[in-house]
C-alpha cells in the first residue's frame, strides 16, 4: 500500500498536507467503526496518500494505484458548503466476498455481482460515506455535509481514471484533492478502498476553517 502523500500544482505546506491527511484518517476511522458495527468485526485503516490532481492530466500513474483492477466503484457527490464526494472501491474479488459478508452467504458463495448484491454493496458505500463526511462535518464545523444516493458503475480502472471521476464530480472542476485510504477487515484480509475528492476552492475553505 502506498502511503506517500504527494501534491502537484499547489505549494501546500506540511502542515496543510497533515491536516488533509488527518481529515482523511478522521473520516475514514469514522467509516471502519460503522462497518465494524454493521459487520461485528475489527476493521482497521492504513495512513491516508493525499494528492492534487489535474482532472485534465488524470491518468492511472497519479490515481488509484490500488486495487490494479476495479470491478464496482460507487461513488456519492457531497452536497452542502464543499463540493466533490466521496468514492469506494472494491476489487473483483473483494466485492463478491463482501457480499457473501453482508448478505450472510457461506464464504464463497458469490461467484457473479447480482442486483441484489450490488444494491447491497451500494447501500453499505453509503453508509461508509454519512460516517465518513459526519466526521470531516464536525472537524470543519460544517454540519449539513451530506452525500447523495451513491451511483455504480463496474468497470476497469482506466475507464475509472478517464471517464468516471470527471463525469461524477462535473465538467465545472478542474483540479480535485484526493485523499486516499484502504479499509481493512482484518480477519478475512479484505480491503476496501475510499477516497475523498475535494474541489481546489473547497480545499483552500477547508484551510481557512482551519485557520491555516
Amino acid at each position: 500500500m502506498n502511503t506517500t502523500s504527494t501534491v502537484t500544482h499547489y505549494n501546500f505546506s506540511a502542515i496543510q498536507l497533515d491536516a488533509l491527511r488527518e481529515i482523511g484518517n478522521v473520516g475514514a476511522g469514522n467509516a471502519a467503526t460503522a462497518l465494524g458495527q454493521l459487520l461485528d468485526k475489527v476493521v482497521m485503516i492504513d495512513v491516508p496518500r493525499v494528492q492534487l490532481l489535474s482532472l485534465d492530466t488524470l491518468n492511472t500513474s497519479d490515481f488509484l494505484k490500488e486495487p490494479k483492477e476495479i470491478s464496482l466503484a460507487i461513488y456519492s457527490k457531497i452536497l452542502g458548503p464543499l463540493q466533490g464526494g466521496l468514492l469506494v472501491l472494491f476489487s473483483k474479488n473483494d466485492s463478491l466476498r463482501m457480499s457473501d459478508l453482508l448478505l450472510k452467504k457461506t464464504a464463497g458463495t458469490t461467484a457473479l455481482l447480482t442486483l441484489v448484491d450490488m444494491s447491497a454493496l451500494s447501500e453499505t458505500a453509503y453508509i461508509l460515506c454519512c460516517s465518513y463526511l459526519n466526521a470531516v462535518g464536525q472537524i470543519l464545523n460544517l454540519q449539513d455535509l451530506t452525500p447523495i444516493i451513491p451511483q455504480v458503475a463496474v468497470d476497469n480502472i482506466d475507464n475509472i481514471n478517464k471517464v468516471l471521476v470527471k463525469k461524477f464530480v462535473g465538467n465545472e472542476i478542474s483540479h480535485i484533492m484526493s485523499t486516499e485510504n484502504y479499509i481493512i477487515i482484518e480477519d478475512i484480509a479484505l480491503t476496501i478502498f475510499i477516497t475523498l475528492l475535494l474541489e481546489q476552492e473547497s480545499v483552500k475553505k477547508a484551510f481557512e476553517i482551519l485557520g491555516m
